[in-house]
């Protein structure tokens, strides 16, 4: 069994990772901002730990962290933040969060992005789409950069039906992804370590994610 810390553990994508993670058997170290979520998080069977990645040092991050073997990174400031957060978050957060990685010796990271994040036009024409893709972009390439042993999730538009555990994995994928399946590939991509240094894009689909995964 595998220790796994799932920062951004509050969020839609991160509670359904942490219940299949902890459902298989694994310990969870859920990173959370908010204090008053750590009863549903300690419902789920993880340990919540508090820290807030915007104000946080990469060393008080990674204290948090402490012993873990891959780190789970699915914060996000959300979609009614404005620019500044999504820097603060889903950049800035995403390189601490490495940063604590590195300090703590933990190789395995594992990040969740989205499908177009490589393209600025997929900002459109709003100012806080534009910066989301510059801030996830950003923390795609430092991901990319690094020494750490990697996997990028693009994910497409997510929705919330229930985990079919089927997608697409593929450079051309389109269409949208359900939250229990990109938690699913997420808890897989933790501990059995498949897809290193890879970029994902998923869907929903008909092939299974361990199947998709051998492509």
């Amino acid at each position: 069994m595998s220790t796994i810390a799932i920062i951004g553990g509050h969020g839609k994508i991160g509670l359904l990772a942490t219940k299949e993670l902890a459902d298989a058997g694994h310990t969870v170290r859920s990173i959370i901002r908010n204090p008053e979520h750590a009863d549903e998080i300690t419902a789920l069977g993880a340990t919540p730990v508090v820290v807030d990645i915007e104000t946080a040092t990469s060393a008080e991050l990674a204290a948090g962290i402490s012993s873990v073997d891959a780190i789970i990174f699915t914060a996000g400031a959300g979609g009614g933040s404005g620019p500044e957060r999504k820097e603060t978050v889903d950049h800035q957060g995403a390189i601490k969060s490495m940063d604590a990685a590195t300090e703590l010796r933990v190789q395995r990271f594992v990040l969740v992005s989205y499908i177009g994040a490589d393209d600025p036009a997929s900002g459109g024409d709003d100012p806080s789409m534009i910066a989301y893709q510059k801030a996830k972009k950003a923390a795609d390439d430092a991901l990319r950069a690094s020494d750490l042993e990697w996997t990028i999730v693009r994910p497409g538009a997510l929705n919330d039906d229930p985990a079919t555990r089927l997608v697409t994995i593929d450079e051309t994928a389109t269409g949208t992804t359900s939250r229990g399946n990109t938690a699913a590939l997420l808890a897989l991509l933790a501990t059995d370590r498949p897809a290193p240094w890879r970029v994902l894009n998923v869907v929903d689909g008909e092939t299974s994610l361990e199947e998709a995964l051998k492509v």
